[in-house]
């Protein structure tokens, strides 16, 4: 099953491995050197808002989208059944 992220995206249900608060994480010093790493395999859905960071992994590459829709929405968007 898919998951809508925002602005007519969707990504697989089955490659997410986090669903994080963008928000908070991005204060904390252990995040900002973890977020440099992959910071090339980021995309962002929105520019204007950043509250949620998706990590996902797909033939062992990992991949981050920040999107505007809150970690709370989201993660009950993926428990829905489909």
């Amino acid at each position: 099953m898919y998951l809508h992220i925002g602005n007519d995206k969707i990504i697989k249900k089955d490659d997410i491995i986090a669903i994080l608060d963008y928000e908070k994480l991005k204060k904390e010093k252990e995040f900002q050197k973890f977020f440099e790493s992959i910071e090339k395999n980021i995309e962002i859905i929105d520019k204007k808002v950043q509250k949620t960071l998706i990590l996902t992994k797909k033939d062992e590459k990992i991949k981050g989208f920040i999107t505007s829709i809150s970690s709370t929405t989201l993660a009950k968007r993926g428990n829905t059944k489909e």
